[in-house]
């Protein structure tokens, strides 16, 4: 689904987020990227979903060169996968419903499909009931929920989380990543960026660490441990 050759980063100010960084990521794999901040996870995670490109080295998503592709094909790609940040980007001005229908009003798809599309991906976040609710009424996990709802209302086969539990207390943080197993367990590739803090996984899961942008590790585990 994705694979990194020797990729690294520098931007323009001099700043190399990511030097060398080499891995493959199959098709239903639940992976979690972790490091201290400034590790580099979060510009990994831009260039897995195909927002930047990278200095050098090559990298393909669903076997398509990032490198090689124009912006507005960067822009069809990334239609096909979700995205969730730690910045909600949520319209205030618009239901939940209408928040959570957005990618699919982007690809064209409106009426009864597009209805029941939203009802399914709210009703997966525990939602539902909620649908015509502004955002301004919902708490902080609630919004991130929303978020999640956003991002696999298009059914993608990739969802990409950078932080997605940062701002919530434990109790939230723990239903965000139920969440994210569950949408692992039907088949999709879920790739988290994480802090250092611990995190019990009861699942099995994929775990990347990232220092000063050299992947430093890279292991499996398949029974609850803390990270």
């Amino acid at each position: 689904m994705i694979t990194l050759n020797t990729v690294a980063k520098r931007y323009p100010d001099g700043h190399e987020a990511l030097r060398g960084v080499t891995l493959d990521i199959e098709d239903g794999e639940m992976v979690l990227v972790t490091g201290r901040s400034g590790a580099g996870k979060s510009t990994l995670l831009r260039l897995m979903s195909g927002i930047e490109r990278p200095t050098s080295g090559s990298l393909a998503i669903h076997r398509q060169e990032i490198t090689r592709l124009s912006n507005a094909a960067r822009a069809r790609l990334r239609r096909n996968i979700g995205l969730v940040f730690q910045d909600h980007f949520l319209l205030m001005d618009r239901s939940v419903e209408e928040n959570a229908a957005l990618p699919l009003h982007i690809a064209g798809l409106y009426g009864r499909e597009a209805k029941r599309r939203v009802a399914t991906a709210l009703e997966k976040v525990g939602l539902e009931n909620q649908a015509r609710t502004s955002p301004l009424a919902l708490s902080g996990g609630e919004r991130q929920r929303l978020c999640i709802a956003r991002a696999i209302v298009n059914r993608p086969r990739l969802v990409i989380a950078d932080e997605p539990t940062g701002h919530l207390d434990q109790g939230y943080a723990s239903v965000i990543l139920d969440i994210f197993r569950s949408f692992n367990e039907t088949g999709v590739t879920v790739i988290i960026a994480m802090h250092d803090a611990a995190f019990e996984t009861s699942s099995p899961c994929r775990i990347l660490r990232l220092e000063d942008g050299l992947l430093s590790g890279d292991t499996e585990t398949a029974s609850s441990e803390a990270l």
